[in-house]
């Protein structure tokens, strides 16, 4: 079938590959290594200048949220 591109090693069927939260592929055995050496992902989705800062996005009670 193919070989494991993390450890090598020889993969008799394709029930055995698997893909990490980086989208990288790996075998059974080497999924949970790679899926924790994944960084977290951060939003760089930059911000306006008037942004307004220390508000929540809670609605707390009847009525219209404003």
């Amino acid at each position: 079938m193919g070989n494991c591109t993390n450890c090598k090693t020889r993969l008799t069927c394709g029930c055995q590959k698997r893909v990490s939260t980086k989208g990288i592929a790996g075998c059974t055995n080497c999924i949970s290594q790679l899926n924790a050496t994944a960084p977290p992902q951060q939003n760089n989705t930059p911000q306006p200048k008037n942004a307004p800062k220390n508000t929540s996005a809670t609605y707390t009670g009847p009525g219209m949220q404003i």
